[in-house]
């Protein structure tokens, strides 16, 4: 499990994650994980000019991408609602 100590996987699950998002049309489920994924990645990268105490073990991360993707996915589609949610009363296909 020493692999998810790398930023590189971190940034390319994030960039797996954020394609699948917008090929598949999942509402921004995907993409608060990629952005979770990405906080990961960057705190990794960063990890010699800031030392992160979560970022010394496997669980740590996976953790943090946990914590901080679920942190970041409720505002979300709490904007995505109230946004695109609003339009839902002038479709005139609704009965």
């Amino acid at each position: 499990m020493d692999y998810l100590l790398r930023y590189e996987i971190w940034l390319m699950l994030a960039l797996i994650l954020i394609i699948a998002d917008v090929m598949l049309a999942l509402d921004f489920i995907l993409l608060s994980f990629g952005i979770g994924a990405v906080m990961a990645g960057t705190s990794l990268l960063l990890k010699d000019s800031v030392p992160l105490p979560y970022t010394e073990t496997w669980e740590g991360m996976l953790t943090f991408f946990a914590i901080f993707s679920l942190v970041v996915l409720v505002p979300l589609r709490r904007l995505v609602r109230d946004r695109l949610g609003s339009h839902d009363g002038d479709d005139i296909n609704k009965y």
